[in-house]
């Protein structure tokens, strides 16, 4: 797998030996980052990719400009393979790699961004409250944008601390584009 754009596009993502991981396509990529910057200007923006698996979401910002990106995720194999590809890149002053489980990271957050991606396991249990749980946490910015993997299936309820702005089907897949209030 290779970063689609930006100043490391053509390079390569490492992925681990692990087949648990279900990273981003080329096609879901580079049409996200397509999108995003009428919503973000990436020179300003701190990026969170939870559970970052390769991290080609957290390494796209990067190439395309992102300020500073935080990788998490709880496995030990997908952490060894982001840290490879950072070092890979010569990007390692402008990422942080976190061990941790998601929730555990939201929870106490030492820094927030502008841009969150997360794209958990899609059998995992309470999905639906990701976004209201990251809006309610001190991890997302004063109207950051969160975008969401999710299979077709999945649907998240109305919640007043966050609106879906904007959905992309692929496939069986779908990313949908979530603005977070600002905490009242």
């Amino acid at each position: 797998m290779r970063i689609t754009g930006g100043e490391y596009r053509g390079r390569k993502i490492y992925s681990g030996k692990t087949k648990s991981t279900r990273p981003a396509t080329d096609r879901v990529r580079e049409t996200i980052f397509a999108i995003i910057p009428q919503y973000i200007d990436f020179t300003e923006t701190t990026v969170i990719d939870l559970y970052a698996g390769t991290g080609s979401l957290g390494f796209e910002s990067l190439s395309r400009g992102a300020k500073y990106v935080v990788f998490v995720d709880s496995s030990r194999e997908a952490i060894k393979a982001i840290q490879r590809t950072a070092h890979s890149l010569g990007c390692g002053e402008r990422c942080d790699i976190v061990l941790s489980m998601v929730e555990r990271y939201v929870k106490h957050a030492p820094r927030c961004g502008e841009l969150l991606f997360a794209d958990p396991p899609y059998e995992m249990a309470d999905s639906t409250r990701l976004p209201g749980f990251i809006a309610r946490s001190a991890i997302s910015a004063p109207n950051a944008v969160l975008l969401i993997e999710h299979s077709k299936q999945t649907t998240f309820p109305e919640d007043q601390m966050y609106t879906v702005f904007r959905q992309k089907m692929f496939g069986n897949s779908i990313v949908s584009f979530f603005r977070l209030s600002e905490k009242i």
